[in-house]
């Protein structure tokens, strides 16, 4: 382990401690003056003396769970990605039989668009009606009839 690793190691070891630490003592702070508060309302007895402890509680909570929250994020995230693993695992299958759908729909489609202009032409057209440029090329190798724009064979792997 290197030393930026040990350092890192020691920076949230402090921040596990430090963080729930400042949580408790702002806790206490907030307790204390509402405390405080409610016991002068009920007595009737002036004005609060602790009241300044909300102002020093409340910001004690806030930074004592970010800091908190630092400390244990490595543990947060893995938590949550076991949690939501399985979520996605199933939603995939879920889902799985729909874009097989899409997808053959897509391969399947009864147009073929030209490379040229994009226009849509009937599947079994070899040039496009609206410029007339190829829609299929034959492959020089097997013969396969293969889209104008195809780079490779897609029965016998040849460049084209």
């Amino acid at each position: 382990m290197d030393e930026k690793e040990k350092k890192h190691r020691r920076t949230k070891l402090a921040f596990k401690i430090t963080g729930p630490l400042l949580l408790i003592a702002g806790l206490a702070f907030a307790i204390t003056g509402f405390v405080d508060v409610i016991s002068t309302m009920s007595n009737m007895s002036g004005m609060p003396s602790k009241f300044w402890c909300f102002f020093v509680g409340f910001p004690l909570i806030a930074v004592g769970a970010a800091i908190t929250s630092m400390g244990f994020r490595r543990e947060m995230a893995s938590y949550a990605m076991r949690e939501s693993a399985p979520v996605f695992n199933e939603a995939g299958k879920e889902i799985q039989p729909g874009v097989r759908a899409i997808a053959d729909a897509v391969k399947n489609s009864d147009v073929r668009v030209c490379p040229s202009c994009g226009a849509e032409n009937d599947k079994d057209s070899a040039f496009c009606k609206k410029c007339g440029a190829p829609l299929v090329k034959k492959c020089p190798s097997c013969g396969a009839d293969l889209d104008a724009d195809a780079a490779f064979c897609d029965k016998c792997g040849t460049k084209l």
